[in-house]
């Protein structure tokens, strides 16, 4: 039986390789392990997720929680407040350009939701 609760997925599109998502990545893992949370929490590298001028993105599950311009030493605050406390890191999550919103739910920003997600396995 799997302990995950949490997928932290990473994009590694090539935006986001260049502008240093496997240093994020690595960090990630890193807070994970001194967090005792490394058998909890899955970290998925994907595709491109589309905001490549935004990145490094990623997006936390179950909550569809999207983080945005993320920095490696950035990774220990969202594990520790995200994923052992349940609190999203406001300061990294998208914000509407005109109001300064915050939006935190992948779903709710408007650049998602006139798309349809295609997964093809293998």
């Amino acid at each position: 039986m799997s302990n995950i609760h949490s997928h932290v997925l990473i994009c590694a599109g090539a935006g986001c390789v260049a502008s240093g998502a496997h240093a994020v990545s690595a960090a990630i893992e890193e807070a994970l392990k001194k967090h005792g949370l490394k058998n909890e929490v899955d970290i998925i590298h994907t595709g491109c997720l589309g905001p490549c001028a935004v990145g490094p993105v990623a997006v936390v599950y179950p909550d569809g929680v999207f983080y945005q311009g993320i920095k490696p030493e950035d990774a220990e605050e969202i594990v520790s407040e995200h994923l052992l406390k349940g609190r999203p890191v406001a300061r990294l999550n998208f914000k509407v350009p005109a109001t300064a919103q915050i939006v935190p739910a992948l779903q709710e920003i408007g650049f998602f939701q006139q798309q349809q997600k295609i997964v093809l396995r293998n």
